[in-house]
């Protein structure tokens, strides 16, 4: 399947990728999102042709990528399962966890639960970037259709990117360590750095990159952690086990 026309759900800055990358790869790329000032930036940025409502998009398009934040992609999936009108000879979420998604979409046809190992702590279209993904890994949960799993990597290699099969309860007890919980890391670390005054002007790289991380939407990854609760939980526990320790440490109290 060669597709020519890519819905997309959702054109802040990973759906805002997506449609740059496509627009040039030759696709034409149809945009929703509730929020108009949204697709605006969309329009203005080149990351879509054209707009069209949450009930058409699904009619219209070959590739639906369903790009909006946990809450809404899972709304989204049910929706679309439940009406059963869709064309889509693919249908893709690329929300940050999968086993809540996975669960949603059981007998949604074509749907690939799939996650970007990509991003920014900026947000909307206007910092979309059309190589964001390159060289990137794309995690996707195996369907058991030979040829869906296909249409996914070919999709997914067209936008520069890595295919990485994973399960879905894997991928997600690998990306609260991976990924998880360095957000939490950084919103708690940028919380301890701010009570010292003057401390941002002598930060090294590594706190600077910290500072960079915790100015992501903390809206969004209060979804996002609560959804993999379980397995972050676990992680920040042992790494807080391992703090305790160094502080010890370096307090001369032996273990």
């Amino acid at each position: 399947m060669t597709p020519k026309v890519l819905g997309i759900f959702g054109v802040g800055l990973i759906g805002g990728s997506i449609g740059l990358r496509a627009r040039r790869n030759g696709l034409h790329v149809i945009g929703y999102d509730s929020d108009p000032s949204a697709l605006e930036e969309a329009r203005v940025a080149g990351a879509i042709d054209a707009v069209d409502s949450f009930d058409e998009l699904p009619r219209r398009v070959d590739v639906l990528v369903i790009a909006a934040h946990l809450g809404a992609t899972l709304n989204e999936i049910e929706h679309l399962r439940e009406r059963k009108d869709a064309v889509c000879a693919l249908i893709l979420d690329v929300a940050s966890v999968k086993a809540p998604v996975v669960a949603v979409a059981r007998g949604l046809k074509n749907f690939v639960a799939t996650h970007p190992m990509a991003g920014s702590e900026r947000s909307g279209a206007s910092n979309a970037r059309g190589h964001l993904f390159e060289g990137r890994p794309w995690a996707y949960v195996l369907t058991g259709d030979a040829q869906l799993n296909a249409r996914a990597c070919n999709f997914i290699e067209s936008l520069g990117a890595l295919p990485l099969a994973i399960g879905a309860e894997e991928h997600d007890r690998i990306v609260a360590i991976a990924s998880h919980v360095p957000q939490v890391v950084a919103y708690c670390y940028t919380r301890l750095l701010q009570e010292q005054r003057g401390a941002e002007q002598l930060c090294g790289p590594v706190a600077r990159e910290l500072l960079r991380i915790a100015s992501m939407d903390p809206a969004m990854w209060r979804e996002i952690l609560s959804a993999n609760a379980t397995n972050v939980e676990g992680d920040l526990r042992r790494l807080a086990a391992g703090l305790e320790v160094a502080a010890d440490e370096l307090a001369g109290r032996p273990h």
